[in-house]
């Protein structure tokens, strides 16, 4: 079983190094198990010379195509990954430091599944805490697993994409890839094993609004592709329906808030093992992460009626 590593990458030649490093140092073979590529979105910085300095035939650099943003990126890999008959294709990012068994466990899961997702170790302070429920959703809720798995944790038979391809959007279109499965009644088997990476969160509240602004678009333009109603983003907007309620019933607001929280602490709770440095202090961290969230969800939703009008 023949795997590429695909690596998505633009502007973190730094973070690229780290990455290309810990997929050096994997149980699995490189050239033997598995080949890298390194897709670019016509970085600015020297990421091109990182990946060239290794002077290794089986780790590629390649400038997309077609630039707009992860879902043309994607698209690109798998018709590349079709093209050279790889077996599998194994998704991730130049921000992910990869542990030294993470390939040879994909690949192990991968003997009796479709699609195999692994375990986020999420580094970083306040936000990685309010946020780290969004890389480990399919951990905590390991049911989830079998619709949906976060696409920079993701390994797939590359069968799927004679099928079913990615959307082109600028961000989420794993998001959209899931809906595209579930509009087309495919069950794929999805499973998740103990195969664990290193993943990072924005680090300040302007971050925060580029990284979530990007993934509103972004899952906006993959629902509207595929067709789908993004129903989940009604889902989320739940969360701030103690908001305007606090100006009609401010007992129920405040009970709606307390349950909101409770429920956020709970998430934490479930993070914490996923979480590197975890901070018990930050314990109120995920109530802000899905406040945040559910806004711009409600984003999101805006910019589908408008593509879905225009």
């Amino acid at each position: 079983m023949k795997a590429l590593v695909v690596i998505l990458n633009k502007d973190n030649a730094e973070g690229l190094k780290s990455c290309i490093e810990s997929l050096l140092n994997q149980s699995a073979r490189l050239c033997e198990d598995f080949d890298v590529l390194v897709l670019d979105g016509l970085s600015t910085d020297n990421s091109e010379e990182v990946v060239k300095a290794y002077s290794n035939p089986c780790i590629q650099f390649k400038v997309q195509e077609k630039l707009g943003g992860t879902g043309y990126a994607r698209v690109e890999a798998c018709e590349y990954a079709l093209k050279q008959k790889y077996d599998v294709v194994i998704w991730g990012d130049s921000e992910n430091v990869y542990f030294p068994d993470y390939v040879e466990k994909m690949l192990d899961c991968l003997k009796s599944a479709d699609a195999a997702g692994g375990l986020p170790v999420v580094r970083g302070g306040f936000f990685a805490h309010a946020f780290a429920w969004y890389h480990a959703i399919h951990a905590i809720v390991p049911k989830l697993a079998e619709m949906h798995i976060p696409g920079n944790n993701k390994a797939e038979r590359v069968e799927i994409f004679k099928r079913v391809k990615y959307p082109e959007s600028r961000r989420a279109e794993d998001y959209g890839f899931s809906l595209i499965l579930r509009k087309k009644g495919i069950r794929l088997r999805q499973k998740l094993t103990d195969a664990k990476v290193f993943v990072s969160l924005p680090e300040s509240i302007g971050e925060v609004h580029t990284w979530q602004m990007a993934r509103a678009k972004g899952a906006a333009e993959a629902a509207h592709e595929v067709g789908a109603f993004p129903t989940d983003s009604l889902i989320w907007m739940a969360a701030l329906i103690p908001i305007p309620s606090a100006f009609i019933h401010p007992i129920l607001s405040l009970c709606l808030f307390l349950l909101l929280f409770l429920t956020s602490t709970a998430i934490f709770v479930r993070s914490m093992k996923y979480i590197e440095k975890p901070k018990k202090i930050y314990f109120f961290a995920p109530f802000l992460g899905i406040l945040i969230y559910s806004v711009y969800s409600l984003i999101s939703l805006f910019h589908y009626l408008k593509l879905k009008i225009f």
